[in-house]
């Protein structure tokens, strides 16, 4: 019974294995249904071993039959959040792929027929089972389609909307505090930023460079050019603590020049959240430094005219309007990655962007060496960044 210890059936296998099939609390009951002594059962969980005992804890799929197993030899391991269990992900998608509508075909029938693809609804099903290479790579190519489509209509939604002439005057970028000269590449990402932004439509571009290679910098200019011409600018990072290390930076280079920055993450609440909501709203605060809570409903301003995003593949077109959104016309937008990309690559993810790109790195910066390792080599990886830190 529940509450006075464990159901444990102690099951042989047929090559007279052992293994103790254990359930705790409420379970113990399906557990006495299912497992009656001296019956034969096909049984199906994750196998641990407790001491010198195989257990498995909680099995799965029991059935009176091999028939009853079709399906469950190999099935599908989901992330799972606080709260949920294999089974009910399990459960939930199939439900879900029950009521998949039967949509008419989009893939041209020639390609489809080359590859031997199968249509969409039974590639899906097919996908969760885990057991057809050509359903895979359809979904994939319906990814890539999607995505293609997607960032299509942005381009063209965004050509078609006005934006607001950013027009600089350099008086606060002239008195920034940089510890270093800025460099050919730089320079060229900041005048291409510049052109864009004076322009009626708004900007959307990725300025792509290595770590190291001074992307803050820029970004930072192109925040202070929207300042200057009247406006707020806002910096999404995807972590709180890359947000925070923003923040800090971003105040040392704009000490002295009357620039007001804002970190705006989750965590904030009470008086000190309201302090920055009401400076965003009211224009005292000039730039606004944080994670995604800078996009919440709560969080409005009074002319957001520069949106920087970094690590801009770890958000998706829908957060990045979202925070687009959040101003009476629409900003412009810097995205930046220090993900080194080829060129196809670049196209085919970021087709609705221009591309700046940071290929020199600020004098006495170490040069970044970036290679391919295979998955074996993981603890080789690991050891040689030990050695170095």
């Amino acid at each position: 019974p529940a509450g006075r210890g464990p159901f444990r059936v102690m099951a042989e296998d047929a090559v007279g294995n052992y293994v103790a099939l254990t359930y705790f609390g409420r379970a113990a009951y399906s557990g006495k249904k299912q497992l009656p002594i001296g019956e034969k059962r096909w049984v199906a969980g994750r196998l641990d071993q407790y001491g010198q005992t195989w257990q498995m804890v909680h099995p799965d799929h029991v059935s009176e039959d091999s028939a009853g197993m079709i399906g469950q030899l190999t099935e599908p391991v989901y992330a799972l959040s606080e709260g949920l269990t294999q089974n009910r992900i399990q459960g939930l998608v199939q439900q879900a792929l029950t009521h998949l509508p039967d949509l008419p075909e989009w893939i041209e029938p020639g390609l489809a027929a080359r590859n031997d693809w199968p249509r969409w609804h039974d590639a899906l099903r097919a996908a969760h089972k885990g057991e057809d290479k050509a359903a895979r790579d359809r979904l994939a190519y319906d990814e890539l389609l999607a995505n293609s489509l997607a960032l299509l209509l942005v381009r063209q939604s965004n050509r078609a909307k006005k934006g607001t002439p950013l027009h600089g005057d350099g008086r606060l970028r002239a008195k920034l505090n940089l510890p270093f000269e800025l460099t050919g590449a730089q320079k060229r990402a900041i005048a291409e930023i510049e052109s864009d932004v004076a322009q009626g439509a708004p900007m959307l571009r990725l300025l792509q460079g290595d770590v190291g290679s001074g992307k803050t910098a820029v970004a930072l200019n192109a925040m202070l050019i929207a300042v200057e011409a009247g406006g707020q600018a806002a910096l999404l990072a995807p972590t709180e603590i890359l947000a925070r290390q923003h923040a800090e930076t971003l105040t040392r280079m704009v000490a002295g020049t009357g620039v007001n920055i804002a970190l705006l993450t989750g965590r904030d609440k009470g008086r000190a959240r309201e302090s920055i909501l009401m400076g965003l709203l009211d224009g005292s605060i000039d730039i606004c430094v944080g994670t995604h809570a800078i996009f919440q409903d709560t969080v409005a301003y009074r002319n957001l005219a520069l949106v920087v995003i970094d690590e801009q593949h770890r958000f998706g077109v829908g957060q990045r309007l979202m925070l687009t959104q959040k101003a009476r016309r629409t900003p412009h937008c810097l995205a930046m990655t220090a993900t080194p990309i080829p060129r196809t690559l670049t196209l085919a993810q970021y087709g609705e962007m221009d591309v700046s790109r940071l290929d020199e790195m600020p004098p006495g910066r170490q040069a970044i060496d970036t290679r391919v390792v295979a998955q074996e080599r993981l603890d080789d990886v690991i050891e040689g960044i030990g050695r170095h830190i």
